[in-house]
C-alpha cells in the first residue's frame, strides 16, 4: 500500500520512525516531507516550492491511506485531506483516517469517508498492520 502522512512539521521525528517501520515491512511511504529539510522560506525559494508542492499533489493522487495527525493548529495537511477527499469522491479507492483529539473541529473533517481513530494503532489495526515490536509513537 501507498501511505501519506498529513501533520504538523513538529512531528517529523516520529513519522521519520514510523515511516522506516512501514518500510521495513514492505509498506511504501510517499510523504517525503517527513525525510527533507524544509524551506525556511517559502517566497524566497519559490522554484523549489513549486515543484516539491506538484511532486506532493501527485504523491496525494497516488495514495492509498492518508493518515492525518490532528492538532490544534495547522495548514498544510487539511490541503493534503482536500486533495485526498476530492480523490475519494470519485474514485473510493483510498482511507482517509484522522487521528487524535482535534479531528472533529470542522466541516470537512466529519465528510462521511474520513474514519477517526484516537492513535496510530488504530489505523494500523484497520488497515491489517501487525506493529508489534514497534514502539508505536504517540502524538498529543
Amino acid at each position: 500500500m501507498k501511505w501519506y502522512f498529513a501533520s504538523r512539521t513538529r512531528h517529523k521525528k516520529k513519522l521519520a520512525k514510523t515511516t522506516d517501520f512501514l518500510e521495513s515491512i514492505g509498506e511504501n511511504v510517499l510523504s517525503e516531507w517527513v525525510n527533507i529539510k524544509l524551506f525556511t522560506s517559502y517566497e524566497q525559494n519559490l522554484s523549489e516550492v513549486h515543484k516539491f508542492s506538484r511532486r506532493i499533489v501527485k504523491s496525494l493522487l497516488d495514495t492509498d491511506v492518508l493518515v492525518l495527525i490532528s492538532d490544534p493548529g495547522g495548514t498544510d495537511m487539511f490541503i493534503e485531506l482536500g486533495v485526498c477527499l476530492a480523490l475519494k469522491e470519485f474514485s473510493n479507492n483510498n482511507r482517509l483516517y484522522i487521528v487524535g483529539e482535534y479531528s472533529k473541529r470542522s466541516l470537512m473533517q466529519l465528510h462521511p469517508t474520513i474514519i477517526h481513530v484516537n492513535n496510530l494503532e488504530g489505523v494500523f489495526r484497520a488497515e491489517g498492520i501487525n506493529y508489534e515490536g514497534f514502539n508505536v509513537p504517540q502524538f498529543i
